[in-house]
């Protein structure tokens, strides 16, 4: 569990988010730590853009392989939405599809 203040957050807390098992409770760290923080800290890199989504890989010594994630902008909310993807993940597309059970997204309607 864990046991501090938003203000209480350290520059090693973005390690400790990739050891958190509630989603609930990562999403709040995510928003209180921040994306630039999270990705600076993390090394991560950017492998591929499409649209409002970025596919980003974190190299660090977090886990057995490497950890691609989906980056995605609400354009309705502004909230960053992440999730992870298979390793294998080459481009931001191909994991749109596959987190949405095969539907490219060409065939999502375009928020403005």
């Amino acid at each position: 569990m864990w046991c501090f203040g938003i203000s209480g957050l350290n520059q090693h807390q973005s390690f400790r988010l990739l050891e958190e098992n509630n989603t609930e409770l990562r999403g709040i760290l995510i928003q209180a730590i921040g994306y630039n923080r999270i990705c600076d800290e993390l090394k991560a890199i950017q492998l591929d853009s499409f649209r409002e989504y970025d596919l980003i890989k974190i190299d660090a010594d977090a886990d057995v392989e490497p950890i691609v994630l989906l980056k995605m902008i609400c354009p309705s909310t502004g909230y960053t939405h992440v999730l992870r993807v298979p390793p294998s993940m080459e481009s931001a597309r191909e994991a749109i599809t596959w987190i949405n059970w095969g539907v490219d997204p060409l065939y999502f309607a375009v928020e403005s």
